[in-house]
């Protein structure tokens, strides 16, 4: 079984302070187990046998809300089973997520299915406990977005719920989303950290409330409906935005970049993700795209 990165379309930061949020999974990349020869496998593995111990240890104190078949994900690591995966670490591509949802796929003894949206709020905060491994803390978003593999609508009450989305558009639509690479790994604490230490700002938090959250339902609105044009209009709003209230999160050597596609109005930029680094994502004009963009298909 193939597990795709994931992408966090809309609601970056906001869904914190009560905005819905929009994720996808995205098969530009990809995971999945496979076996290597016992000599070799320890270079591939990584931390994964740490993973196992550190899980092992949560399920035996009762913190682990689920039972796995760790013994047997053990015995597969010492034959050579390692996780193949080309999603970038520190990317916000939901690398550690995609190890997390293939680990429950494969190992969990009772586990929660893809179709059972009742229980998607529990499905999500025991994939949390699997990823605090690696992040300390999760919410375990990322995780669920790869294990259901379909596009996920998340309130900030909680409620999940997959939805139908259209396809991408192409360049026959006059507009295409794309990706930038800017080339620094980061992780996501210390921006998610920022965010919320600025929220404790009344104005800050007015504008987020009042100007961002509002724009971020729009947007998610026009991309469920595919009506391009408008998105393009609300998407060009949330880049403004966010290029003052965002502004450390994007990379110095990003900024005139991002100031370009606004000035132009031939593309816009926003964070995917957390920001500092990882990916930006963008929507523009199919004639018009910035050098090193990776078209969405």
């Amino acid at each position: 079984m193939i597990f795709s990165s994931k992408l966090l379309l809309f609601g970056e930061h906001t869904i914190l302070r009560g905005s819905a949020a929009l994720a996808l999974p995205l098969p530009l990349f990809s995971g999945k187990w496979a076996y290597t020869t016992p000599e070799t496998a320890p270079a591939l593995q990584r931390n994964l046998a740490e993973w196992c111990q550190y899980l092992a240890e949560q399920q035996s104190n009762g913190a682990l809300e689920m039972e796995m078949e760790l013994a047997r994900f053990s015995e597969d690591l010492a034959a050579g089973l390692y996780f193949d995966s080309n999603i970038p670490n520190g990317y916000g591509a939901g690398s550690s997520g995609a190890l997390c949802a293939a680990l429950y796929a494969r190992y969990a003894l009772q586990p929660i299915g893809r179709g059972d949206e009742a229980l998607y709020p529990e499905l999500k905060r025991v994939l949390g406990q699997m990823e605090s491994f690696f992040h300390g803390s999760s919410s375990g978003t990322d995780p669920l977005i790869v294990y259901l593999n379909q596009p996920v609508l998340l309130q900030a009450n909680g409620t999940i719920q997959t939805v139908e989305v259209p396809d991408w558009p192409t360049a026959t639509s006059g507009f295409q989303f794309f990706l930038l690479d800017t080339d620094i790994q980061r992780s996501t604490a210390p921006w998610v950290n920022l965010f919320l230490e600025r929220c404790t700002e009344a104005a800050y938090l007015q504008s987020i409330q009042l100007e961002m959250i509002p724009l971020t339902a729009h947007a998610i609105e026009s991309f469920r409906a595919g009506n391009w044009v408008i998105l393009f209009d609300w998407w060009k709003k949330i880049s403004t935005l966010q290029q003052i209230h965002f502004a450390p999160m994007i990379p110095q050597s990003f900024q005139a970049l991002w100031a370009e596609g606004l000035n132009t109005g031939h593309f816009a930029l926003k964070l995917c993700g957390a920001g500092g680094g990882g990916f930006l994502l963008g929507m523009g004009e199919a004639e018009h795209l910035p050098p090193k963009a990776i078209i969405l298909k």
